[in-house]
């Protein structure tokens, strides 16, 4: 008898830890694939590190539109600027993981930042996951004509050559993409300019066009009419290839800086662990948007690439630019302090 109710209690037993087991698997992927199901259950927020009316804006409140039409789901822009990205950075990497709240990142927040400022609040590597680049944004180095004579790069250089820290240049702050990309190539030419780092574009651009700088790299969305109109004049671009737009510019790496195949690119990314199931829907939502017909028509009509990338091809490039760029800013000694 005493045996016998032994059995029964072990068997007991073990069917309860067998509907424990099951609970924890239930509890584990129902939520998780239910989640995918519903989502996006409310409207998705995406965080803009910058103030509204720049190229980064322009584009994510395009690609909001693209994005919001493959979910059948708002989507809302909220600008965060300031502290390079920082404050945007923070804000999303502490946001709940459930697809709802997406950051633009590109060079400064995912590549730069962390070897500039050396301590941050967010980790760029392990806080975010890849979801898809909106758009790669040539820059062009860009004179005014009337401060620098220089009319061509063999000029240029010639010129910064013989007026050592005479030629100033602009620059979105210090060690952002533009002014590594103008010290690396100063490195490499083996010239000296001054820096002249400003806040935002618009005083930049004011300062460029009355001469009070001499030169900038500045997306070619905002420089090409004035290339055009003759107020600004275009030295290189920074791609591997010329632009359609400006067929007689060379590139950077045509003019003898391999190094400088870097272009502006704005992507999105969403706080990590973010379920796979959302996170793959998300990803899919994104390729389907950047896809279609129109959305390539409103970025061409900015010269902006549109870039078309696997969620494992994001992260090699990922890698890539925090390499290319943590040496950069070790090169120039780039510093936030």
């Amino acid at each position: 008898m005493s045996r016998s109710r032994n059995s029964s209690t072990t068997s007991c037993a073990l069917t309860r830890l067998a509907i424990l087991a099951l609970a924890v698997v239930w509890h584990i992927t129902v939520p998780a694939w239910a989640q995918a199901q519903g989502f996006p259950f409310k409207p998705l927020r995406v965080v803009v590190p910058f103030a509204a009316g720049g190229p980064a804006d322009v584009m994510t409140r395009i690609n909001a539109t693209a994005l919001s039409a493959q979910l059948a789901q708002s989507v809302v822009v909220d600008n965060k600027p300031g502290a390079g990205g920082n404050i945007a950075a923070d804000l999303v990497a502490h946001s709940p993981a459930d697809g709802h709240t997406l950051l633009v990142a590109g060079q400064a927040i995912l590549a730069i930042n962390k070897p500039l400022y050396g301590k941050l609040s967010y980790d760029p590597e392990a806080d975010f996951s890849f979801v898809g680049i909106m758009g790669s944004l040539p820059n062009v180095l860009v004179s005014n004509p009337d401060a620098i004579p220089a009319r061509n790069m063999k000029e240029f250089i010639e010129l910064a050559r013989n007026k050592p820290g005479a030629i100033s240049y602009g620059s979105n702050g210090v060690g952002s993409l533009s002014h590594l990309t103008t010290e690396v190539m100063a490195a490499a030419a083996k010239v000296k300019i001054l820096h002249v780092p400003y806040q935002g574009a618009n005083p930049q651009m004011t300062d460029l066009l009355s001469g009070r700088i001499g030169f900038s790299f500045i997306g070619s969305s905002t420089t090409l009419p004035l290339i055009q109109s003759g107020k600004l004049r275009a030295l290189a671009v920074s791609t591997a290839t010329r632009l359609p737009q400006l067929p007689d510019v060379p590139t950077l790496v045509e003019s003898g800086f391999p190094m400088l195949d870097a272009p502006t690119w704005f992507g999105i990314v969403a706080p990590s662990g973010t379920p796979a199931a959302v996170l793959a829907k998300l990803r899919s939502a994104f390729a389907a948007a950047i896809d279609t017909p129109a959305y390539a028509e409103e970025m061409a009509k900015r010269s902006t690439v549109v870039v078309k990338l696997s969620a494992e091809a994001g992260d090699a490039l990922l890698a890539r630019e925090r390499k290319t760029w943590a040496d950069a800013v070790r090169t120039t000694g780039a510093t936030s302090n």
